[in-house]
Order: C-alpha cells, then structure tokens, then sequence
C-alpha cells in the first residue's frame, strides 16, 4: 500500500512539473509568434522610411516635408522599442520560479503585443500618407 500511494505520488509530481513546464514553453512560444510577426513586418518600415525619403528629398511642400519626416521618427521609434525589447528580453529565465516565469513573460507578452499594434498603426498611417502624397510618373 505504501508502494502505490509512493507511485501515486511520485507521479503527481512528475505530472506537475511537466503541466508547469508546458505552461512556461506554451507562454513563450506565443511570445515568440509575436516576436517572429512583428519581425515580419520589419521589410514595411524599411519600404516606407525610404518611400518617406524621396518625398522629402522631392520637397512637394513644407507641410508634405514636415509630416514625412513626423511618419519617419514613429517609423524609427517603432523599430527603435522592437530593438529595445529584443535586446532586454530574457528567454532563459534561469533561477526562476514557475510563477515568477509565468509573470515575467505574461509581461512580455503585453509588450510585444503593444509593440505589434504600434507597427501596425504607425505602418498603416505612413503608407496611407505615402499614398496620398505619392507623384504619379
């Protein structure tokens, strides 16, 4: 009797620690998706800033000129948060507990996302500008 409740026990606690660490990996895979979208979408900021160059090198006007350069620095500053948490963002997470783990990337998580929405809206707004102020050749 002893033996089974030993077993039973044993395998409660192996069960738990796998549960744990399926729920750390599946936090930070869903991190990484994010990371690897917002990765993705690196090529429009390049595409648009220079789209955004030769406007301002052509000088349509100085209001064009001015928002050109508005859309380059949010083009830049969204490039510049994705490269700040890239850089700060610790996937090893070494000598932590499951929650604190789960904590830290839950946080991780919010900020991806929210760099994610702000590449998308910053993107959105410059090629919509970039469009309108487009010359036709």
């Amino acid at each position: 009797m002893k033996k089974l409740i030993a077993a039973l026990l044993l395998s409660f606690v192996i069960f738990s620690c796998t549960d744990t660490k399926k729920q750390e990996k599946d936090l930070f895979n869903e991190v990484i998706k994010v990371h690897d979208r917002v990765m993705g979408k690196e090529q429009l900021i390049i595409i648009n800033k220079m789209q955004l160059d030769t406007l301002i090198k052509d000088s349509i006007s100085a209001e064009v000129t001015a928002a050109a350069k508005l859309h380059t620095t949010a083009l830049d500053s969204a490039d510049s948060r994705m490269e700040n948490w890239m850089h700060n963002f610790d996937a090893e997470n070494k000598g932590k507990s499951h929650k604190e783990i789960m904590a830290y990337l839950t946080d991780q998580k919010k900020q991806i996302d929210a760099i994610d929405s702000s590449f998308n809206s910053t993107v959105a707004a410059a090629a919509k500008f970039i469009k309108q102020n487009k010359k036709t050749k």
